[in-house]
């Protein structure tokens, strides 16, 4: 991050969020006055809707580090044994909640931000989306259409709902509306977020599921299987990638 920008996004944070804490906490005698910040962290909950902000040692997170001494696993890790710090993220207690995270790094600030929300979340519907999708390519060996379709939209909305999972929308998380949910991933998609025919693909399987599970027509027929598993296979890379 430039330097520039690291500095405003500092001041915004300590202006925003953690002197109004710190002023709180002294104002209900849990700070003195001699207080020392050496770390804070907002985390943002969308389970909730509530914000929460750490003070010094009520932070959690998972920090990645090159160290300049060799250590055991196990054994305390001092700030004087750090050579850099390279990644800082939340604990599994908070692994659906985006973060900001300030630490106080031998007099200098680092700054971490994570805005994706529901990690733990995601790669739960992107484990059951490669469930389906190896159901659905079974299906199709086999030549068993109508069950190859269905398995194929539900690999196309797992992986939909993934991607959008990273927005902070509880409406996302708490919905099952297939209709609303297909038609907020054609709004994303058309903004250029993801390949146009993810969103295509996913309305033409569901349009289709009239045709093959409850036989009103042989329309699925006409489609092209091959290229569905293709546009399968690559809206779940995307959706992995999009948590990491």
């Amino acid at each position: 991050m430039d330097e520039e920008i690291k500095e405003r996004v500092f001041q915004h944070l300590m202006n925003i969020w953690i002197n109004p804490e710190i002023e709180r906490r002294k104002l209900s005698g849990e700070f003195g006055n001699n207080f020392l910040l050496l770390r804070a962290q907002v985390v943002f909950s969308l389970d909730n809707g509530r914000n929460y902000v750490r003070i010094n040692n009520e932070v959690k997170a998972v920090v990645t580090c090159k160290i300049n001494k060799s250590k055991n696993k196990g054994d305390t890790v001092y700030e004087g044994d750090v050579g850099n710090i390279e990644k800082i993220e939340l604990t599994d207690e908070d692994f659906n909640r985006a973060h900001v995270t300030l630490l106080l790094f031998k007099n200098n600030w680092i700054v971490s931000f994570d805005f994706r929300y529901n990690k733990k979340r995601i790669q739960e519907h992107i484990e059951a989306a490669r469930e389906f999708f190896e159901s659905a390519k079974d299906n199709l060996s086999k030549k068993r259409l109508r069950p190859f379709f269905e398995d194929a939209f539900a690999s196309a909305e797992l992986s939909a709902k993934s991607i959008l999972l990273t927005l902070p929308d509880k409406k996302i998380l708490e919905g099952r509306d297939h209709p609303a949910r297909l038609s907020k991933f054609s709004s994303w998609a058309n903004l250029g977020n993801v390949n146009i025919e993810f969103s295509n693909t996913l309305f033409k399987l569901n349009s289709l599921r009239d045709s093959a599970r409850y036989l009103h027509s042989e329309d699925f027929k006409k489609e092209n299987p091959e290229k569905i598993v293709s546009v399968l296979k690559e809206m779940i890379d995307l959706a992995e990638k999009s948590k990491s």
